[in-house]
């Protein structure tokens, strides 16, 4: 939603100017001061938002039972014997935020469980 990302941007430009970031700002990089009615900074958000930074589900995790499932709870491919995946592929619906937390989790999660089944 255009709106929503211009909203912000705007924003993060009003924190940036508070006192308390004097120190350490710097000359706005992206999408640049020049950027500033609603059209500019749709074409910058046109231009540069994409989804490749939070592919997931594309192996999702579910019950045993449910039908868009790939793999189950403890990660195991359903049919296949002796093979897990361990990745944000796995996250069933897209997190708020960035992904890498969240698989830095999936991962420590198989670990423990690839320990367990030894």
């Amino acid at each position: 939603d255009f709106a929503t990302i211009r909203e912000g941007i705007r924003l993060g430009r009003r924190l940036a100017q508070q006192p308390a970031f004097k120190h350490v700002l710097g000359q706005e990089v992206f999408p640049g001061t020049h950027v500033q009615s609603d059209e500019a900074l749709d074409a910058y958000i046109s231009d540069s938002a994409h989804t490749a930074n939070a592919i997931v589900g594309t192996c999702r995790m579910g019950d045993v039972n449910e039908p868009q499932a790939v793999v189950d709870p403890d990660l195991r491919v359903k049919g296949i014997t002796g093979l897990r995946v361990c990745d944000a592929s796995v996250i069933p619906k897209l997190p708020g935020g960035q992904s890498g937390a969240c698989t830095v989790m999936i991962a420590e999660r198989a670990a423990e469980i690839i320990l367990k089944s030894c």
